[in-house]
Parts: structure tokens; sequence; C-alpha cells
């Protein structure tokens, strides 16, 4: 089990994160578990389990709601701040409101929309769209933006990271920070 996280300060570590969630995606598919197992990978993480709940938001939680990038950002941001035992209640989930809202506002900026329809331009839901979207290959829109996001996130959290804003709650002992290298 992993008790710590570290965020790197390396400059090229945004352009790694992008490359290998590119590499994902591009091979495998799924926006929301590309962008999760790149960071999971960057971090030494391996638990079937988050990429098996991962997979059930790609394709814009699977309508063509919010964009898998942007639910898997916030899952590897609740990876390093999220509470970890339900009982914390909202102390254990304040850490992570103001830093995820503005992770979705930044999302926003850089892919244009939070909304996987709007960016994407198809419609999930129509199963023949969806696959004619695929079987075209016009897909390979969303691997760019899913490397794109990859990059903003990692961004973002090394901004976190280095203002000392990377924290989580720790259940009855104070703030623990989230270590960065």
């Amino acid at each position: 089990m992993i008790t710590e996280i570290t965020v790197p300060t390396d400059p090229e570590w945004p352009a790694r994160v992008r490359a290998l969630a590119h590499h994902i995606v591009s091979n495998y598919e799924s926006c929301t578990q590309s962008i999760v197992a790149a960071f999971m990978e960057e971090f030494g993480m391996e638990d079937p389990l988050v990429l098996r709940a991962a997979g059930a938001v790609h394709g814009g939680i699977v309508s063509s709601l919010t964009c898998g990038i942007v639910s898997g950002g916030m899952m590897v941001l609740g990876l390093l701040m999220g509470r970890e035992n339900i009982e914390e209640g909202m102390d254990g989930i304040f850490p992570v409101v103001v830093p995820g809202q503005d992770l979705v506002a930044r999302l926003k900026k850089r892919l244009g929309s939070t909304s996987c329809q709007e960016i994407s331009g198809v419609d999930f839901t129509d199963l023949e769209a969806a696959m004619k979207f695929i079987s075209s290959g016009e897909n390979a829109q969303c691997f760019d933006h899913v490397a794109a996001g990859a990059e903003e996130i990692a961004r973002f959290l090394q901004e976190l990271s280095q203002k000392g804003e990377l924290f989580r709650t720790g259940g009855e002992t104070t703030t623990q920070k989230v270590g960065i290298a």
C-alpha cells in the first residue's frame, strides 16, 4: 500500500505524462482510464480496482456528458487529496474542493469545454454514431485531447505541490503534505 505519492518537480514531467497518456489511449482507448493509468504508472501505483472504477467513466460517463479527461483528472486529484475514510465527513472533502474547481476550469480552458459531446462532436448514447466515430478513425482527435489534458493535469499538480497546497487530511492527524521530488 502506498502511503505517500511524490509529484516530480522536473519541468519535463508534464511532457512525459502527456506522451504516456497518448500512448495508452491510442493503444487501449478510454480517455478516463488512460489519464488515471498514466498517473498511476508515474506514481508507482498498481490497483486494478482504481482502473476498473475509471472504466465506467469514459465517453463522458458513457453518455457524452462530462469529458473523461476531466473525470480522470478529478480521480487523480482524489488519489492525492481525497479522503481515505468516509468517516472523515466534510472535513475530509474540503481539501479537494477548491483545487478541483480550479482543475476543471483549467481543463475547460485547455479543451474548450468539459462536455464530451462538445469536444468530440459525438453523442455516445447513439451507438451507431459512436461506432462510426471509432471505426472511421475520427477518435484519434480524442487521443490528442487526452494527451493535452494529462499534460495540463501534471502541470497543475506541480504548481499545487510547489505552493504547498497539495495535501490531504489524515483522519485524526493533521494535514499531510504529498511528497515532491
